[in-house]
């Protein structure tokens, strides 16, 4: 009898081990899940600050491109230098906004947008958004229409300047990436 209450009592303590260990296992899997989550949760909220700091470039040079539209039907070509367009927003030479530090006018009439200062995330300072004029070929009635970063042209349409963007394309709206 002493030997059968032996046996129970192994298998008590045996199966009370083995409900531990299972605890524990279910435990450290809850906490990778939590951990996973975390992260991925804050990739995303970092993206969503890099994008948010983004829009302001595209606030700030729309009043621009629309003086180098005018610019451009006036005279023929797109302006050479921030001086011919008479633009204070160009002339500025730092802290333009609250992220864009400032801009320049690029050849071909591209427009690049320079991110810097204490309040840009980290992933933009330093760093270029370039804006470049996109021409429908054999119609020059037809409005222009920018595009941002390393966009392709569709058949039928001519980009002008050359693409400065040094941003992570996977940061970027997604107007500006190609799909």
């Amino acid at each position: 009898m002493a030997s059968k209450n032996q046996q129970l009592a192994q298998i008590f303590i045996a199966t009370d081990i083995s409900q531990k260990l299972r605890s524990a296992l279910e435990f450290g899997a809850v906490i990778s899940i939590v951990m996973l989550l975390t992260t991925l949760a804050l990739k995303n909220y970092e993206t969503n600050i890099v994008r948010g700091q983004l829009s302001e470039a595209f606030n700030l040079t729309s009043t621009v491109r629309a003086e180098m539209v005018v610019y451009r039907a006036q005279h023929g070509h797109w302006p050479m230098t921030a001086a011919e367009l008479h633009n204070p927003t160009l002339s500025q030479e730092k802290d333009l906004g609250q992220f864009v530090d400032h801009m320049t006018l690029n050849e071909g009439g591209s427009l690049s947008t320079f991110f810097g200062g204490t309040n840009s995330a980290s992933l933009l300072s330093g760093r270029q958004l370039t804006m470049r004029p996109m021409l429908v070929t054999g119609s020059p009635s037809s409005p222009v229409f920018w595009a941002c970063s390393g966009y392709s042209a569709p058949d039928g349409v001519l980009p002008s300047g050359s693409d400065k963007t040094d941003i992570d394309l996977m940061h970027l709206p997604a107007s500006c990436r190609d799909y």
